[in-house]
């Protein structure tokens, strides 16, 4: 029994240590730990999506009581929507326990959105001698955005989420012409830097040397691009718009990091 006994030690020890050094080699091998930099390309889709409200000033009201602001306002609505060729410049640090990397990354994206819809010339619903016509425009070319991360890491490969602050700059320019009351020209503009939120799932797979390729999908969202009231220059001098809206950016990318 004693015999026997000790074998069964002896095996359960070798088994052990066969175990410890697997796993410390194993750890060895996917040390995520470190500052990294690196370059990603991809695709993005975009939307802003304007929520521009008529208001009731007496121009666009007829003196039966009738309003135009049913016949406006899905026009001036319209979502603005496109793909884009996106190119990012990452940078960040991760610390590895275990299978756990905790770490925190900047991106900084270029991403040239320009979108413009326009609608009209269309009569009026409540006057049949005017004709009015609408053009919007949505202009960003970058984001920047600051998420700190938490992933897991097994073999070669990292699988991971991050979410963050993200900050960007917008143009918004709203034309609104017709020919009533001797027509108006109407163009309202818009610049202004916006804050909103970021958020990226992705996998890592290490190549070596120091040297990983990256796959993610990264989803940012700004709750408000443009704030602002307008006059048409007709019916008094109150505002007859009220400009709002937000944008949404969907990116799926590819990148080569080095890790320092």
């Amino acid at each position: 029994m004693s015999f026997l006994l000790k074998s069964r030690i002896s095996s359960a020890s070798l088994v052990a240590l066969t175990l410890c050094a697997a796993a410390n080699h194993a750890f060895a091998e996917t040390n995520w730990s470190g500052f990294y930099g690196g370059l990603a390309l991809g695709g993005a889709y975009s939307a802003a999506k304007p929520d521009t409200d008529v208001l009731y000033t007496g121009y666009f009201e007829d003196l039966g009581g009738g309003s135009d602001r049913e016949q406006l306002t899905p026009l001036l609505n319209d979502t603005l929507d496109g793909f884009d060729v996106s190119s990012s410049a990452l940078f960040g640090y991760d610390y590895q326990d275990r299978n756990i990397v905790y770490g925190i990354e900047g991106d900084l994206t270029f991403m040239p959105f320009s979108e413009t819809k326009s609608h009209g010339p269309f009569v009026y619903d409540t006057n049949a001698g005017g004709e009015f016509s609408t053009q919007t425009t949505v202009e960003t070319d970058f984001s920047f955005s600051i998420r700190p991360k938490i992933g897991y890491a097994t073999g070669n490969w990292q699988l991971y989420f991050a979410a963050g602050p993200s900050i960007s700059r917008f143009k918004t320019t709203h034309r609104f012409t017709d020919n009533v009351l001797g027509g108006t020209d109407h163009t309202f503009t818009d610049t202004r830097t916006a804050f909103g939120v970021s958020s990226s799932i992705g996998a890592g797979y290490m190549l070596g040397d120091g040297w990983a390729f990256r796959g993610d999908y990264v989803m940012t969202y700004f709750p408000q691009i443009v704030n602002g009231d307008a006059d048409v220059g007709q019916g008094g001098s109150e505002a007859d718009f009220s400009y709002d809206a937000d944008f949404q950016s969907h990116n799926v990318r590819f990148a080569l990091i080095k890790r320092f």
